[in-house]
């Protein structure tokens, strides 16, 4: 099972849609490899991609959500945290051959789906009603012209 990038993913900001996105690919990605049989070595390097890559994308958020002044901050930043702790387990047990990678690829796809929807949409809402604008902001449209914020 594999996630599709669907536009109900989009939360209104590009710069978080456009990582959303990757992530998506990524996991799609994953998904590839495991379907075409790639060797174990090749998922686990998908996955420590998969975790680098959700780590600078919870950095990014974390900061946007600090421009912002948005009041639920800390509450998301340990939700962020608990993923990369259970990414770093779930990386640990494939290794040991104790996790399958199509289970890791359903529990992030589920975790994804259920984060954009629950906790990251807020985040949009947020901004469109304080004074406080994100400082990329005027820059979203020449670097994500696809992208353009609802």
């Amino acid at each position: 099972m594999y996630i599709h990038w669907d536009d109900r993913f989009l939360i209104g900001n590009a710069l978080i849609d456009a990582e959303h996105r990757m992530l998506v690919f990524l996991f799609r990605k994953l998904d590839l490899a495991i379907k075409s049989g790639e060797l174990e070595d090749s998922i686990r390097k998908i996955l420590v991609e998969v975790r680098k890559f959700s780590e600078f994308h919870f950095i990014s958020e974390e900061n946007l959500m600090r421009e912002i002044g948005y009041p639920r901050l800390h509450e998301h930043e340990h939700l962020h945290s608990q993923l990369l702790s259970q990414l770093d387990v779930l990386i640990a047990r494939l290794g040991r051959r104790k996790e399958f990678p199509d289970e890791i690829l359903y529990f992030l796809n589920t975790w994804l789906m259920a984060h954009i929807g629950k906790e990251d949409k807020p985040i949009s809402q947020h901004i469109l009603t304080t004074s406080h604008s994100p400082l990329g902001a005027t820059a979203y449209a020449e670097y994500f012209p696809v992208l353009q914020e609802s």
